[in-house]
Order: structure tokens, then C-alpha cells, then sequence
């Protein structure tokens, strides 16, 4: 639970940093405050739905992986109409940022588990 909890602070801070850079690029000169307590909103709800989907056992990993991607870029675009985000940003823009963000969580979560495997091998050898 306090992984999860870490994960998702973690995500949203990657959520705006890369928002932050994507209205650099357009000159945007602020950042509303509400964005970010959507933004987290969203991620926990992203979270939340990964974690049901993983409990599910799929026969083939990609799928598995596929319906985790579509489940995550659908529900943030979703939330894109309700909290208004199309008004300053396109859906091709908050699609690509959304794969940029699920990317970068993989990827700190793959070097994590790696770290984990790594403590393990090493009190294995200890042992």
C-alpha cells in the first residue's frame, strides 16, 4: 500500500513536470492550481485500475500490457473532457504526454525492481 501511495505522488510529479514543459513550449506563464489536485486524482484512479487489471490473469502479457495502456490514455482523456484540459492543450499533445508519463514510470519502476532483485541476490549469497 505505502509502495502504491509512493507511486502515485511519484507519477503526478512526472505529470507536471512534464506539463510544465509542454506550456514552456507553448509560453505559458502558469500553472493552475487545480491542475494539480486533478492530476493527482487521476493517477490514483490510474493506479487503482492497474492494480485491478493486474489481479486479472491474462494468458499473454502484451495484451495485459495493452489493456493497462488503453485503460490509462482512455481514462485520462476522459478526464481531459470533464476537468476541461482541450482548452489549452489538443488531445494529440495530452496523448503523447500521457505516453510520455507511463513510459517514465516504467522505466523507474523496472530500475527499482532491479534494485529489489539485486538486494535479494545479494542476502541469498550472504546466507
Amino acid at each position: 500500500m505505502r509502495k502504491n501511495i509512493l507511486n502515485i505522488f511519484a507519477m503526478t510529479g512526472i505529470t507536471l513536470v512534464i506539463l510544465s514543459l509542454v506550456a514552456l513550449y507553448y509560453n505559458a506563464t502558469f500553472l493552475c492550481l487545480d491542475t494539480v489536485f486533478q492530476a493527482l486524482g487521476v493517477n490514483a484512479l490510474i493506479y487503482f485500475g492497474i492494480f485491478l487489471i493486474s489481479k486479472l490473469d491474462f494468458s499473454y502479457f502484451l495484451l495485459e500490457t495493452g489493456i493497462k495502456l488503453i485503460y490509462s490514455i482512455g481514462l485520462i482523456l476522459i478526464f481531459g473532457m470533464i476537468f476541461g484540459w482541450y482548452e489549452s492543450l489538443s488531445v494529440t499533445v495530452l496523448t503523447i504526454m500521457s505516453l510520455a508519463i507511463l513510459f517514465i514510470c516504467a522505466l523507474l519502476d523496472t530500475i527499482s525492481i532491479n534494485g529489489e532483485i539485486k538486494e535479494i541476490n545479494q542476502l541469498i549469497q550472504d546466507k
